[in-house]
C-alpha cells in the first residue's frame, strides 16, 4: 500500500515538472511572436510610407501637367 501511496506522488510530481516545463514554453513562445509581431507591424508600416512616397512623386507631375494645360 505504501508503494502505490509513493508511485501515486511521485507521478504527480512528474506531472507538475512536466506542465511547467510546458508552460514556460509556451510563455517564451508567445514573447517571440509578440516581438515578431511587432517587427511585422514596423515592416508593414516602413512599407505603406514608401508606398505612399511613390504614389506621390508620380501622382505630383500628373496632376502639376494638368494644370498647366488648362
Amino acid at each position: 500500500m505504501k508503494y502505490a501511496k509513493y508511485i501515486k506522488e511521485a507521478v504527480f510530481i512528474a506531472v507538475i515538472i512536466t506542465l511547467s516545463v510546458r508552460i514556460v514554453d509556451n510563455v517564451r513562445t508567445i514573447r517571440q511572436m509578440k516581438i515578431s509581431l511587432e517587427q511585422t507591424r514596423d515592416n508593414l508600416y516602413q512599407t505603406n510610407q514608401v508606398i505612399a512616397e511613390m504614389q506621390k512623386q508620380i501622382y505630383e507631375p500628373t496632376f502639376a501637367f494638368k494644370q498647366d494645360t488648362r
